[in-house]
């Protein structure tokens, strides 16, 4: 019977919750919806790298199940792991639409993503300027 590593858990004090920033977006070609998500590690364990994740309603035990609504998860040590409730609709996970980036300078991350277009309506096209006025003989 094979032996079973014990993993060595890692142990920090919470110092309290990253700030944050969120910013919704429009592609103005597909008229796909996206967030954007900045979120702030000042105080970061020295080697941690921030991660994130997707839960569903029905794995949280905050509120009540809704189907109709998951939580985007950020972690990283030492500060508290914060949630978004986001409608629960597919991410669109092409190379454009879905990135994540570790600033180890600033320290920040950032994580955008898009949500599949669900026969949304197209943004609204650009404002056309109007036709030239038309040319009067008897201009006084």
């Amino acid at each position: 019977m094979p032996q079973h590593q014990k993993v060595e858990t890692r142990k920090f004090v919470k110092i309290g919750r990253p700030g944050y920033k969120v910013t919704k977006e429009r592609d103005p070609n597909t008229g796909q919806q996206a967030l954007l998500f900045q979120i702030d590690y000042p105080e970061i364990a020295p080697g941690v790298i921030p991660r994130h994740r997707v839960m569903s309603a029905y794995e949280q035990k905050v509120q009540q199940p809704d189907k109709a609504w998951q939580y985007l998860l950020f972690a990283a040590e030492p500060y508290e792991t914060i949630g978004f409730k986001i409608p629960s609709r597919e991410a669109d996970k092409s190379e454009d639409k879905f990135w994540c980036f570790w600033n180890k300078e600033t320290r920040q991350y950032f994580m955008q993503f898009a949500f599949k277009a669900e026969g949304l309506p197209p943004a609204p096209a650009a404002m056309i300027a109007p036709p030239p006025r038309p040319v009067f003989f008897n201009n006084y």
